[in-house]
């Protein structure tokens, strides 16, 4: 049969190849913990569309006035 090495060896040799700042961020689970950089999107530079020129007052009421008649 084959010789499985011991989980406490296998945990002290992954935890020696982890470099210091890692370790400091794990907890006593020893999942490594989030930082805020973690969660902040690079969404790349904002394109705005063109949409027109807003609609006068007198327009909107005179729309909303042939939507309303039906």
């Amino acid at each position: 049969m084959p010789v499985l090495p011991n989980s406490k060896d296998s945990n002290d040799q992954v935890a020696k190849g982890l470099s210091e700042a890692t370790q400091q961020m794990k907890d006593a689970a020893g999942n490594i913990k989030a930082k805020p950089e973690h969660h902040q999107a690079h969404p790349g530079p904002v394109m705005g569309q063109d949409i027109g020129e807003p609609a006068s007052k007198e327009g909107l009421k005179k729309r909303d006035e042939e939507l309303n008649e039906k």
